[in-house]
Parts: structure tokens; C-alpha cells; sequence
């Protein structure tokens, strides 16, 4: 049984002779208004970004150019200022790393190499009659109904 694809079409043959991107691109009539909004936000935040990237780069080149320098003096920080933030971010980072590192270490040694936990097997009948908590009836009865209703508890108490 296939599902992948709606009963009433066929299904077509690989080749390089069938265009691909008519099965793959969604076509949907969207408004004008809508579209537009989309491209202006898409336009914002891609200039976000570029101002970001090159406010830290000129930071770090030494690079002033008036529109940066302007975004520098209202923001009241200068390049050292930029490189030192970068530099407590870098070392930020090194120190995180190294200490998990650490931690792996550590937790390697103390508990060995990892071993992946492989499923349990199925509980079979013996292994419940060997904890001795419950009636065989009432286990049976577990297995076989679907909807069981005991007026007392069935388990047994601990010892």
C-alpha cells in the first residue's frame, strides 16, 4: 500500500525528461498587501543584520565611517569599548567550552565509557507470578479484558 500519494493521480517515471519543480512549488494567489509587508520586513531585517555584522567588524578592524560612527556616538561606546565586549564574549565562550569538557571528563571516568541502554524484554507471565503481588486470576483477567473493575485492590501488600 502506497500513501504517499492521492489515489487518482499515477505515478510518474524518473527521468530527466519530467520537470520536478511543477510537483514541488506551491502556487497560491496572495495579496498584494500582504506580499508587500512580507518584502519590507524581509528588507528590515536583512538591513538589521548588515548593520549589526558591521557595527562589531568596523569595532574590530578600527574602521569608522560616519554612518557607523553616528550609531556609535548615540548608542555613547567607542571601538575599545565594542572589542572589549567582544573579547569578554570570546573568552565567555572558551570558559563554558573547558568546562564541559571538564564535566564530560569527569563523568567519564566516574561512570565509564557509554554504554547505550538496550530495551528490557517483555514482561512474561512467570515474571509476574514471581513477584507474588497478585492472584493469577487477577492477572489473567488483566491480560484478556479490556475494561475491569475490582471492588478491592487486587495487589498484594508489600512484605
Amino acid at each position: 500500500m502506497e500513501f504517499t500519494r492521492p489515489g487518482d493521480t499515477e505515478k510518474q517515471p524518473v527521468s530527466d525528461l519530467y520537470d520536478y519543480e511543477q510537483e514541488i512549488l506551491v502556487k497560491t494567489k496572495q495579496n498584494v498587501f500582504r506580499k508587500g509587508i512580507e518584502l519590507l520586513l524581509t528588507v528590515v531585517f536583512w538591513l538589521y543584520t548588515f548593520i549589526v555584522t558591521w557595527f562589531f567588524l568596523s569595532a574590530v578592524i578600527d574602521v569608522n565611517d560616519r554612518y557607523i560612527a553616528i550609531l556609535k556616538t548615540a548608542l555613547n561606546v567607542t571601538n575599545a569599548d565594542i572589542r572589549e565586549l567582544l573579547y569578554f564574549g570570546l573568552v565567555s565562550s572558551f570558559v563554558a567550552a573547558l568546562l564541559l569538557f571538564l564535566w564530560r571528563t569527569y563523568n567519564r571516568r566516574k561512570y565509564g565509557p557509554l554504554n547505550r541502554r538496550q530495551m528490557p524484554t517483555d514482561t512474561t507471565l512467570d515474571d509476574w507470578l514471581k513477584l507474588d503481588l497478585m492472584e493469577p486470576e487477577d492477572i489473567a483477567r488483566l491480560q484478556s479484558d479490556k475494561v475491569i473493575v475490582f471492588t478491592e485492590n487486587p495487589v498484594k501488600e508489600l512484605k
